[in-house]
């Protein structure tokens, strides 16, 4: 389409195909490949209230860690149906979290002053202009040019079908990826119940 202006190089035209395919591929990446594609830590310090704002570029949560009694611990998640019950623990036992809306709650109300990190995976950052770049593993950014250019070719109504065999090949890629990006040291089974073994107070 070199040359036509039947698309838009606008905010509404490419521009917006551009960045919905590179979240699509962002949160493709990152459920295949989790922190070891992209991380991110937000600090927070407790203050007598059960919620703290998630960062503003929250996607997913990687893990909370709080300092208690000295100790970096892990926080352990509490179902929905356990709300109540951690809710009126005494305030010195170790919270667990959940997450409500773009909020991080605390169960039971931590006492305040206690140093937290949120661990976790980022929001794609949006591209805003003709010169902005992208980097993903094994040229996948290919996936952002060939998902643009299969909407061009959908709005003046041609056929797609070779751009989609494409872009479904990237995707199957994307998720063999899952299986180990560390082929050295394989993951391994974690016993939850040793993980931060909570302490008797």
């Amino acid at each position: 389409m070199v040359g036509s202006s039947f698309v838009a190089d606008s905010a509404t035209g490419l521009y917006a195909w551009i960045n919905e395919a590179h979240q699509r591929l962002h949160g493709l990446v990152a459920d295949a490949m989790g922190e070891e594609y992209v991380s991110s830590t937000s600090s927070f310090t407790t203050a007598s209230s059960s919620d703290f704002a998630l960062p503003s570029d929250f996607y997913k949560l990687l893990g909370v860690d709080l300092e208690y009694h000295g100790i970096m611990r892990s926080l352990k998640r509490y179902e929905q149906a356990e709300r109540n019950t951690f809710r009126e623990l005494r305030p010195e036992a170790l919270p667990r979290y959940a997450l409500v809306g773009s909020n991080l709650r605390l169960y039971p109300i931590p006492t305040a002053g206690l140093a937290g990190t949120i661990r976790y995976i980022p929001e794609a950052t949006a591209l805003t202009t003709g010169a902005s770049t992208v980097n993903y593993p094994n040229g996948w950014e290919k996936y952002i040019v060939i998902d643009a250019a299969i909407q061009a070719l959908l709005k003046e109504e041609s056929p797609v079908s070779g751009l989609v065999a494409e872009r479904e090949r990237i995707e199957r890629e994307i998720q063999q990826a899952k299986e180990n990006r560390d082929l050295a040291t394989p993951k391994q089974v974690v016993d939850v119940m040793l993980t931060d073994l909570d302490v008797l107070w």
